[in-house]
């Protein structure tokens, strides 16, 4: 009887170990991949546990460099044109999109998109690879 108790405690002691051990092996995996998507300038658009968000902070963190103030030598501007572009071609459904030009700001960079074959001038306002908005500037008065 006394193995038989023994038994059973170490079955359900290995089974919450085994199920703990599988929750830590997903938020790592979760980790690496809000890491490895924010290290290259993307990201999943689908909403995401802490462990991702964290994994993009260090991402974001180590391009930007450890020291208080460093910036990476592009100023971050890659991540945000690459929101950009992916917002406007979303926005106006059209995938031949391309940076126009880009001006820095504290607040809100804003990116310039140019759509189509005819270049239509479009501006996104994003800040951390997160967009706050993207606007036509085509005068459709005139259209």
């Amino acid at each position: 009887m006394k193995n038989n108790i023994v038994a059973v405690i170490s079955v359900i002691a290995l089974t919450m170990i085994a199920a703990g051990a599988s929750a830590s092996t997903a938020s790592q995996r979760e980790y690496k991949r809000g890491y490895a998507d924010c290290k290259a300038g993307r990201w999943d658009e689908n909403q995401h546990g802490e462990s991702y968000k964290n994994g993009c902070r260090a991402a974001e963190d180590q391009r930007a460099g450890t020291g208080a103030g460093a910036k990476p030598a592009d100023g971050g501007l890659r991540g945000d044109k690459t929101a950009c572009l992916l917002a406007v071609k979303r926005k106006t459904n059209n995938p031949k999109v391309v940076v126009l030009s880009v001006e820095t700001s504290e607040a809100n960079n804003s990116v310039t998109i140019g759509v189509g074959p005819d270049r239509a001038p479009w501006r996104c306002l994003v800040k951390r690879g997160i967009v706050a908005d993207v606007m036509s500037l085509t005068d459709e008065g005139k259209l």
